[in-house]
């Protein structure tokens, strides 16, 4: 708990604001006229009031503003317990964690669900968020657990636009300016040639005359632009409409990648017989188009002799200056990564529709009982295009050991195609105090995946056993499901909850196919009682209690683990008599494969004062997660293969999440609103099958990660450095930690994790005056480390000294600090604090109201998106994918945008 002591005192830099509350109440006789917030729970809705589960509700007013283009932009920040991380590369998909994720390997992604029809994988790059009118969160048990095995990791419930009665057009349009803002600090020309003479003057003869920024020359400032119209009405005058359509282009920071966006969207909602029978009709079409610039090139742009020219008349290699063996006359060492992104093109096409219809029959002769019905489709197509110019660098390579100028042209397809149906019966009645709501149903759902690769088609004639057409088929994935629950309550004050699942995966074999989850919620609203009714200083008070159990089957591409399959050779035959058999070799399997469970507490207190002038949550959870499926080495002719998916052991995470929602000033010129969260999260691993599990290799064998017992996943693993009395690490001295006298491995030791601590957010809404608007975001990391490999693999003089393939290489500025010779991976030097405080957006807008009409706006807009990042760590981001491990990330940019929102 030493961090959350930290975020005690943090806490009040976020709300400094706090003390600014007008804190003038109305009379306690007033009453004002509410209406009651409903948010959508797994398969249904519910009064915000009634919850008994952890649940965050988010609608436009809570949303991000500013130049947001990805759905997840939208919400990133605003949700205790909720980690978002998104990546620099245009049309690449976020990484989403719900209270950290509760698996290992298997997947830590939330289910999410858009109207009714639950997705494959958290795809939002293809959603429009200008679509988007609702996100509820569901973190803990008592909420995901009805959704069973794909509950385990949270539920992201999304709600689109739907049509209204009157006609309304809206139009939102941006432009955005997309800059570097920061690049990993190398050596200029000058500072190389400085270093060379001093430290390998044998490698002086290679040096140039330039002095290139090589991350200069793979990047530029970029533009990317955005434009969405809607409509909104009554289509014959009866039935409610929206249709919308959006074009997203943005270019991106490398000079050769490229994301462009086409979205359509549908809504009708048309009800018959006096709205005993309504209908929810939604469908969306998206096409993405995505040139990926090759990002080796980033890699190779901190590495690559800063003393050398882009261009080289001479060069055979398309005119790109390339190192090359003096000897063979072949290329080696690094490669130019200008070169890298002009000679190659990496094109994806990405088709896709998702859609449902949702029917809601309220029965005539029981208006307590209707039948809901769901119907739902999301089908993807995905073809990629890889070309490499053969003039080049990269299109020269040797195919059975004969060296040319090949070149590259490959093919990918997918398609997939998840189908959904459920049907649902509700009965909802009051009896006196009593309220009663049950709901039983059924679910069906298959997910269709087919895939080929071509391999290189150029070398189809040269080298056709190593490259052909390779389709690749696999079994479907069924899931079914019978599901049900039951909320009580009494008084309306008194409110119980329970659902259950049943839940079968094709996944596991019959004898561990189904599985049972649930869980049970109460919750005691405290502000109802006699003691506290009219209290102006308490206005909202509710204690509630949860514990359930959800699953987990999602192992990745081990769909069939548990069949037992045969290899046949076309080529290899064993004689018997006169007749030649074909030979098979079974393949690995494990029959004994089951499912992930996880069981989940949780504690909370749902609170309001001053008239709900401050409202807020404060929830303490804790999950176990048992049976942890992993993709791990195996034993000496286990499951008849070297590695596989197993069950291996028990996971523990814990936490807290505390959020604010804090009307500071309500005036009619003025208003000022916060929204804070922060959440403390704790994993740890309490059992594994083998205790110890390399993870996080850097190279020649080294790993600086590890699975074990005690720790959390991805701890690092390393040696304990030994400084000298000037604080300079000494190279190849480590700490002899068993006192054994040598180092050997046993002496490495856990210093560290990727995973933070502390996570908050905290965003500033304002309005002054009738027409301008302000907002601002924030979030911070604390306790999150990195692991440095960028200066791992490159900050020492051998780097430079390369004496076996005679190249030079630049390096991090980190070589001051070390002066190593060789490399020292393992060394806890290279983990690095990554804590951080960032400025996500600042957003100005001035609203002309009744601009060519009583019901016209138009809103006109500023905003700056990643304005400022507060951090020791010396990279560009210390906010990364991979695991903690840092080998260079596609930068976020640094966006100054001007927009518009008219609405007619």
């Amino acid at each position: 708990m030493k961090n959350f002591t930290t975020v005690l005192k943090i806490a009040p830099a976020f709300l400094l604001a706090g003390s600014m509350i007008h804190a003038q109440t109305q009379d306690s006789t007033t009453k004002e006229k509410k209406i009651e917030e409903v948010v959508l729970i797994g398969y249904g809705k519910q009064k915000k009031s009634d919850l008994t589960g952890s649940i965050t509700a988010l609608s436009t007013a809570d949303f991000n503003k500013g130049a947001v283009t990805t759905a997840e932009g939208l919400i990133n920040g605003r949700s205790a317990g909720l980690t978002i991380t998104q990546s620099g590369t245009p049309g690449s998909e976020a990484t989403i964690r719900i209270r950290g994720g509760s698996s290992l390997n298997a997947s830590n992604d939330p289910l999410l669900v858009v109207d009714g029809l639950p997705l494959d994988g958290v795809s939002l790059s293809t959603i429009n968020p200008n679509d988007i009118e609702s996100f509820s969160i569901l973190k803990d048990a008592a909420s995901t657990a009805i959704y069973g095995s794909r509950g385990s990791n949270g539920v992201i419930l999304i709600t689109t636009k739907k049509g209204s009665k009157k006609l309304r057009v809206s139009l939102n349009a941006f432009t955005t300016v997309n800059t570097l803002a920061k690049k990993i600090k190398v050596y200029s020309g000058d500072e190389f040639r400085s270093i060379v003479n001093q430290y390998a003057p044998g490698k002086a003869n290679l040096l140039g005359t330039a002095n290139t920024d090589w991350q200069d020359e793979i990047f530029r400032t970029s533009v990317t632009s955005d434009i969405n119209a809607s409509v909104s009405g009554s289509l014959f005058g009866k039935v409610p409409a929206r249709f919308s359509v959006d074009n997203m282009d943005n270019s991106g920071l490398l000079i050769t990648s490229r994301f462009r966006r086409t979205t359509a969207n549908v809504a009708l909602s048309p009800s018959f017989f006096d709205d005993h029978l309504k209908f929810n009709i939604t469908g969306t079409y998206s096409y993405n188009f995505q040139n990926k610039g090759n990002e080796d090139a980033i890699k190779n742009a901190i590495s690559y002799d800063p003393t050398q020219s882009v261009l080289d008349a001479n060069s055979p290699y398309g005119g790109y200056r390339e190192w090359i063996a003096a000897a063979t006359n072949r290329p080696v060492g690094v490669s130019n990564p200008v070169s890298m992104l002009r000679n190659k093109s990496d094109v994806q096409n990405f088709k896709r529709f998702f859609g449902n219809i949702n029917m809601d029959y309220k029965f005539h002769f029981l208006p307590d009982l209707r039948l809901i019905v769901n119907a739902g489709l999301d089908s993807k197509e995905l073809d990629g295009h890889v070309t490499t110019n053969p003039y080049s660098r990269n299109g020269y390579y040797s195919v059975k050991n004969v060296f040319g100028f090949y070149g590259e042209d490959s093919y990918s397809d997918e398609s997939i195609l998840n189908k959904n149906a459920n049907v649902q019966l509700n009965y909802t009645k009051t009896f006196g105090k009593f309220n009663l709501e049950a709901m039983g149903g059924y679910e069906y759902q298959n997910y269709h995946k087919v895939s080929s690769a071509s391999g290189n088609t150029l070398l189809y004639s040269l080298d056709p056993e190593n490259n052909f057409y390779n389709p690749d088929s696999k079994p479907d994935v069924n899931l079914q499901a019978f599901f049900g629950r039951l909320n009580l309550g009494f008084a309306s004050k008194y409110l119980l909850t329970i659902n259950y699942r049943r839940d079968g995966s094709s996944r596991f074999s019959k004898d561990n196919r189904w599985g049972d989850f649930g869980g049970v919620a109460a919750a005691w609203k405290i502000s109802e009682e006699n003691f506290l009714n009219g209290n102006n200083t308490i206005s909202d008070l509710k204690l509630r209690a949860s514990v359930g159990k959800t699953g987990q089957q999602d192992i990745g591409v081990y769909r069939y683990d548990y069949f037992k399959t045969y290899n046949v050779s076309s080529t290899l035959y064993y004689q018997f008599g006169n007749t030649f058999y074909e030979i098979a070799k079974a393949n690995g399997y494990n029959q004994n494969l089951k499912w992930e469970e996880s069981l989940k507490y949780n504690l909370g207190l749902d609170f309001g004062f001053l008239r709900n002038r401050i409202k807020g949550t404060l929830d303490f959870y804790m999950a176990d997660t048992k049976d942890l499926l992993s993709i791990v080495p195996e034993g000496p002719l286990e499951n008849l293969r070297i590695i596989g998916p197993k069950n291996i052991g028990k996971l523990q995470s814990k936490g807290i999440d505390l959020g604010l929602d804090v009307k500071a000033i309500q005036k009619e010129n003025f208003t000022l609103n916060f929204n804070y969260n922060v959440s403390y999260n704790k994993i740890d691993i309490k059992q594994l099958e083998v205790n110890g599990i390399d993870k996080g290799g850097v190279g020649l064998g080294g790993f600086v990660q590890t699975f074990r017992e005690g720790y959390s996943p991805y701890a690092f693993w390393v040696y304990q450095q030994i400084y000298d009395s000037n604080g300079r690490p000494v190279e190849g001295a480590y700490v002899d930690r068993n006192g054994d006298g040598t180092i050997t491995s046993a002496d490495k030791y856990n210093y560290k994790k990727p995973q933070a601590d502390v996570t908050m957010g905290l965003m500033t809404n304002a309005t002054i005056g009738k027409n301008w608007d302000f907002s601002m975001g924030w979030r911070a990391s604390i306790g999150n480390y990195v692991y440095d490999q960028i200066s791992a693999d490159r900050s020492h003089v051998g780097n430079i000294n390369n004496t076996v393939d005679n190249t030079i290489n630049n390096a991090p500025v980190d070589f001051n600090s070390t002066h190593f010779i060789t490399a020292n991976k393992m060394s806890d030097y290279y983990v690095k604090n990554g804590s951080f405080l960032k400025l996500d957006n600042v957003t100005v807008g001035y609203t002309f109201k009744n601009f060519i009409g009583n019901n016209a706006s138009l809103r006109v807009y500023g905003a700056a998106q990643n304005v400022l990042i507060i951090t020791k760590y010396k990279n560009l981001d210390p906010e990364i994918f991979n695991n903690g491990v840092d080998n260079s990330i596609y930068p976020r940019a640094r966006m100054f945008t001007l927009g518009i929102n008219a609405n007619f």
